[in-house]
């Protein structure tokens, strides 16, 4: 294998095979490898209409997404160096990168803000409308033709491009290509075999597991927006994964939300079954509650980027899962050594890959030599020549199995020599800490003292001295006395200062945050973080400075019911676990929903799967029931509405060009508009409606909040209404919202078609009512087109007031699709659909194109 484009006639072959998949929290978007092709074949076309040539630069700055993958292979194939960046980066630092690289083209995410980068710009999303069946015809590449630039801190701490050329990827990826080759056979009755990534694409360990090694095993990769383990468990799950590509920050919320929801105790090592396949067997027969969570298709965890944590790891091996830890650098093109997914060996980083070399300095230092290293910096200073004579010296300690296993020590710098001499190797006390209860976290350094240094640890758990020295003194116990700690401070904030991609604990940050306490050890480093106010400033344009506890969320503040959607699904980002969407929705002032983050447990039974919607997407829609209402609709509804009512239609052409799914918008007149619409829908469509109802009309059976009786009658309502009409529950306040939004989804992702009124109830006096903002934040987040629909006559037939329904002449009219891009702002999405209708509704009549009802 000479150059990784190499694989782009490999991805053409697997044609309709899955490639990627997005899961976004409300729907989960799909792409083949044909139309991964396609638009790779489209960004292709569209860098050269832009005048980009071999060689020229391309920052790459979003979110983890099927476009991200396209742009890159594009450039690829066009030899135009990719520069990745994190999409949590800030502008300042994009802006010295494109100082440094004088790219031509940004390619942005949704997630980032690129309007003052003075630059030719392309947005993701743009570039999901760039498809081409024109030829690809890749430029030749050789192994010294230049991929990419991955910026990243080098040992001055200065941020540092390294380049990567195609001779250094393909050194880590062709021995692994080849290993796979040898259980292809038994890999293809488990296709396709999913990786869920959760590291940035523009690291390059997430760049190996989710560009290159899914295409080489013929399988896919998937992406997610909402990361919590909770989300991250229901993932698994839904979308059928096999392996999950994780850091250990992410390993680690994943224990803690399993111990939680399993009741899961510590076990002594003893006490579970041994090694080898039975005593895998075994392990994954005791916890298959667990297994029965994740599905049963998911079996594998990689782990990189960051130092695993040891009971990290055992925790994982007496579930039954299969743990694979890697090692590497940027500069090593991702990986120095792996361990074989059948045959791992615990504690261990693995082996090293392919033809590199692995080497110990007389200090411990682990040193690599191999065609996979680059000392190739694109950075402030002249580049350094890459040599493979050339030892690179990772800043890492290790220590060498007699097998050739690596097993790793921690960082060189961060040795603490105590005043007796002795070496203090912070992982090692880490460890000790870390098995406390009162203790979530701990980061040990090393503080000068006369007589050599001190070892020092920061706590991040519960607050308060009293639980601190508590666990400082079971610590002890277990350490050497020259592993003991002498000094600790409370960390009060939610968590240590960290690196973008990986979570690595900032170190250097975090010593120079202490140093700066003078006398006083456990003084507080600063003032508690805010970042409830942090979060909600930035969602409202408002100064947290500003506000004060006693604000009310709604009234002073402005929040509407699907503002605390954002923000809840914000606050969870920032806590890494599932917050209550009830308690959420009983928050009154700022002060309250500040108390809540710091004390909610997270959300009962996990998430997504707790909704009272649960089961419904599923039972809904099953044949017997399908069967049903399409009896009763083509039976029953089309022949009594023709034969009563008048019908024309107007615009339904507007519906050849789409596939579905869509949004239909229409104004609420009548309780017969339903009635009338799935009337005047061609055949083709209105087989796949969901519309949208009151979920209050039916909490007394969805949420169980009525009486014995009162959920019977709204048992039998609901199914009657699923049965007949296949309607879609919809909450109108906050709690049950964020459940409602994905059960939207999971509708759209089944194809089905969404109606709903955006007014939110009937219409008084005949006239279009404001339309509710949860139209436009259904557009905006489900990413699917909206048909803005004007309904007239019905009022006339059967108002509000009305009882019985009077004879009289009916038009639906059907206008052009309107399509929105998911940064826009719902409310001004919503705008824009009430626009549409109130457009419709002045347009003259016209001659109708189906009267009479013939449709």
């Amino acid at each position: 294998m000479n150059s990784l484009l190499e694989l782009l006639p490999e991805m053409e072959a697997l044609e309709g095979r899955e490639a990627i998949l997005l899961a976004t929290g409300y729907r989960t978007r799909k792409w083949t490898y044909r139309e991964l092709y396609r638009h790779i074949q489209g960004v292709a076309r569209e860098l050269d209409a832009r005048g980009l040539a071999p060689g020229d630069r391309l920052l790459l700055w979003g979110e983890n997404r099927p476009e991200w993958v396209a742009v890159f292979w594009a450039a690829l194939a066009r030899g135009v160096t990719v520069v990745p960046l994190d999409f949590r980066s800030s502008k300042s630092f994009v802006m010295r990168v494109q100082r440094n690289v004088e790219a031509k083209l940004l390619v942005h995410g949704a997630e980032v803000d690129a309007g003052a980068i003075g630059l030719s710009q392309l947005s993701l999303q743009d570039v999901g409308e760039l498809d081409s069946e024109e030829p690809l015809e890749p430029i030749a590449a050789t192994g010294d033709d230049m991929v990419q630039i991955i910026y990243t801190s080098g040992t001055t701490g200065e941020p540092r491009g390294v380049v990567h050329r195609h001779k250094n990827l393909v050194a880590n990826l062709g021995p692994i290509r080849k290993e796979i080759r040898k259980y292809a056979a038994y890999a293809r009755p488990f296709q396709p075999i999913r990786f869920l990534d959760l590291l940035p694409l523009s690291h390059v360990f997430g760049q190996f597991t989710g560009l290159f090694v899914p295409v080489v095993m013929g399988g896919s990769v998937a992406f997610m927006q909402a990361i919590h383990p909770s989300a991250i468990i229901e993932t698994i799950r839904r979308e059928r994964i096999s392996v999950l590509t994780t850091v250990p920050r992410f390993l680690s919320g994943l224990r803690g939300e399993l111990e939680r929801r399993f009741d899961l105790a510590p076990e002594e090592e003893a006490g579970a079954p041994g090694v080898g396949v039975l005593g895998g067997l075994a392990r994954w027969w005791r916890h298959r509650d667990v297994h029965s969570a994740f599905g049963w298709k998911f079996w594998a965890i990689l782990s990189g980027g960051a130092r695993l944590a040891p009971e990290d790891e055992a925790f994982c091996w007496r579930l039954g899962f299969v743990l694979v830890q890697g090692y590497g650098l940027t500069e090593t093109s991702s990986l120095v050594a792996t361990n074989h997914p059948f045959h791992p060996k615990r504690g261990a980083i693995g082996k090293a890959v392919g033809s590199q070399r692995i080497k110990l300095a007389e200090d411990g230092e682990i040193l690599v030599r191999g065609d996979n290293v680059s000392l190739e910096y694109f950075g402030e200073g002249a580049p350094c020549e890459s040599s493979e004579k050339t030892w690179l010296h990772t800043g890492d300690l290790g220590e060498m199995g007699d097998d050739g296993a690596l097993y790793y020590k921690g960082r060189k710098k961060d040795v603490i020599v105590g005043a007796d001499g002795m070496n203090v190797y912070p992982a090692d006390v880490e460890a000790v800490l870390n098995a406390q209860p009162e203790i979530k976290e701990a980061v040990v350094v090393g503080q000068p003292s006369d007589k050599g240094d001190v070892v020092h640890a920061v706590l991040l758990g519960q607050p308060g001295e009293r639980h601190a020295e508590a666990a400082i003194k079971r610590a002890n116990a277990e350490l050497e006395p020259h592993q003991r700690v002498r000094a600790w401070t409370v960390w009060p904030e939610d968590d240590f200062p960290r690196t973008k991609s990986t979570f690595k604990i900032r170190r250097g940050e975090l010593l120079a945050r202490l140093k700066a306490l003078g006398s006083d050890e456990r003084a507080a480093l600063a003032a508690p973080s805010r970042p409830v106010r942090a979060l909600l400033a930035e969602q409202i344009g408002r100064s947290g400075e500003t506000m004060s506890d006693a604000d009310r969320l709604s009234e002073e503040l402005g929040l509407s019911s699907l503002d605390r959607i954002e923000l809840l699904t914000r606050l969870e980002e920032q806590s890494g676990r599932e917050l209550s969407e009830e308690e959420m929705a009983r928050v009154t002032t700022l002060g309250e929903l500040e108390r809540f983050f710091e004390s909610a447990a997270p959300a009962p039974g996990g998430g997504p799967e707790a909704s009272p919607l649960r089961g419904l997407v599923r039972y809904g829609r099953i044949a017997p029931l399908r069967f049903a209402r399409a009896a009763f609709r083509e039976g029953v509804i089309r022949p009594l509405f023709r034969h009563y009512l008048a019908l024309t239609v107007e615009g339904e052409l507007e519906l050849e060009n789409l596939s579905g799914p869509v949004i239909f918008a229409a104004n609420h007149q009548s309780n017969l508009d339903t009635l009338a619409i799935l009337t005047a829908l061609p055949f083709a469509w209105r087989g796949r409606v969901a519309p949208a109802v009151q979920q209050e009309y039916f909490d007394a059976y969805l949420r169980k909040t009525g009486s014995a009786l009162e959920s019977l009658s709204a048992a039998i309502q609901y199914w009657l209404a699923i049965v007949l009409v296949n309607v879609f529950p919809l909450a109108r306040t906050s709690a049950g919202a964020r459940d409602a939004l994905r059960f939207a989804g999971a509708l759209a992702d089944d194809g089905y078609s969404i109606l709903i009124y955006p007014e939110g109830h009937l219409t008084r006096d005949g006239s279009i009512e404001p339309f509710q903002a949860g139209v436009g934040l259904l557009a905006a987040r489900l990413q699917i087109p909206v048909i803005p629909i004007h309904l007239s006559g019905l009022f006339d037939i059967l108002s509000f007031d009305d009882r019985w329904p009077k004879r009289g002449p009916v038009r639906v009219r059907f206008g052009k699709a309107l399509c929105f891009r998911e940064s826009q702002d719902y409310r001004e999405v919503t705008q824009t659909i009430a626009d549409a209708v109130k457009t419709l509704a002045q347009r003259p009549d016209s001659s109708p194109s189906t009267p009479d009802g013939n449709v």
